[in-house]
C-alpha cells in the first residue's frame, strides 16, 4: 500500500508575526488539491537543570496559549547567530537566575511536525546554583520552582507539568541524571 506524499506546487508567506511566519501552500496529493498552512519558527532549547542535591530547577510562568500559569523547564528561542549550546545556559539564567556547572545535550525533537519544521534542542544542566534573580525579556515574568525528582515525576503524571517539550526534556534528563557527567 504505502502513503501518498503530497507535493507543494506553490508556496507564499501569508504573514509575519514577530518571530513567526505563516506559510500558505497549494498542495497536490493523488487526485486531490488543497491548501495547507505551516509555521516557520526559529529553533528552540529546553533545559532540565539539576542541583548538586539532586533537585530540579524549573520555571513558573504565564503562557498565552493556555492562558494559565505553567511549570516547565527553562527554555526559549535560539537567537540569530547563536548556537543551541550557548542558548541553553543563557535561557536558564534569564528565566530562573540559576547557572550550571555543566550543560550536556539530550538530543533534539520536532515540537510539532504537522505544522512546524523547527527543532527543539534538549539539555541537562548539572550543578545548578542560584546566582541572581530571573531577568527575562519585557514580555516574561518567571520564577524558579525547585522540585525533587519524585515531585517532578508526580507532577508530569498528574498534569501540573503539562508542557510536552518540558515533559520530554525531563524524561530524558531523569533517565541520565543519576549517571556522572561526561568528561
Amino acid at each position: 500500500m504505502g502513503i501518498t506524499i503530497p507535493r507543494r506546487h506553490a508556496s507564499a508567506v501569508a504573514g509575519f508575526f514577530g518571530p513567526l511566519a505563516v506559510h500558505r501552500h497549494e498542495v497536490v496529493a493523488a487526485d486531490a488539491s488543497y491548501t495547507a498552512f505551516t509555521l516557520e519558527l526559529p529553533d528552540w532549547i529546553s533545559v532540565a537543570a539539576i542541583t548538586d542535591a539532586g533537585e530540579f530547577v524549573l520555571v513558573r510562568q504565564h503562557r498565552h496559549g493556555v492562558d494559565a500559569v505553567t511549570i516547565e523547564t527553562a527554555g526559549g528561542i535560539v537567537d540569530p547567530g547563536e548556537e543551541p549550546d550557548a542558548a541553553a545556559p543563557r535561557e536558564l539564567l534569564e528565566e530562573t537566575g540559576y547557572a550550571a556547572a555543566s550543560v550536556e545535550p539530550l538530543g533534539w525533537v520536532h515540537p510539532n511536525p504537522a505544522l512546524q519544521g523547527n527543532r527543539c534542542f534538549l539539555y541537562l544542566a548539572r550543578g545548578a546554583r542560584r546566582v541572581g534573580e530571573p531577568e527575562g525579556d519585557e514580555h516574561e515574568s518567571t520564577e524558579p520552582v525547585v522540585m525533587s525528582a519524585d515531585e517532578v515525576t508526580a507532577a508530569m503524571q498528574d498534569g501540573r507539568i503539562s508542557h510536552v517539550i518540558a515533559v520530554i526534556t525531563l524524561l530524558r534528563a531523569l533517565a541520565v541524571a543519576a549517571a556522572p557527567p561526561p568528561r
